[in-house]
């Protein structure tokens, strides 16, 4: 309870001092916490707004996304591929809704070096 009150505080003195609001925040959005009530918290001061969460989202996708290539590039990774099939069914069923539910995807993951034997 103290750290919250005392992170709320500092935040009011300034804005730059939010650490505890954005985990709450980035918490919340994973969480599909409604955004109302994310807007709720941010006037209370407990979380940041809608926009900084989804702008940090952006930030921290967009440096994952960096950080993947640079490692894609150094050739220090091992890759592995799966084919899988996912059958979406629908409770419906339409003359519209009449496309194939079978879905064939592929997923691909990276391992790094040091994770190898």
């Amino acid at each position: 309870k103290k750290i919250t009150v005392l992170s709320i505080m500092m935040r009011s003195t300034n804005q730059r001092s939010n650490t505890l609001q954005s985990l709450l925040g980035m918490f919340l959005q994973s969480t599909h916490t409604p955004q109302k009530v994310i807007e709720t918290l941010e006037r209370m001061g407990i979380s940041v707004s809608v926009n900084a969460i989804l702008s940090g989202t952006q930030s921290l996708a967009a440096q994952t996304h960096q950080h993947l290539r640079s490692l894609g590039r150094s050739l220090l990774v091992a890759y592995a591929y799966d084919n899988f099939d996912i059958d979406l069914k629908t409770h419906e069923h339409k003359i519209e809704n009449s496309m194939e539910t079978l879905k064939h995807l592929t997923s691909g993951l990276m391992f790094p070096d040091a994770l190898l034997p």
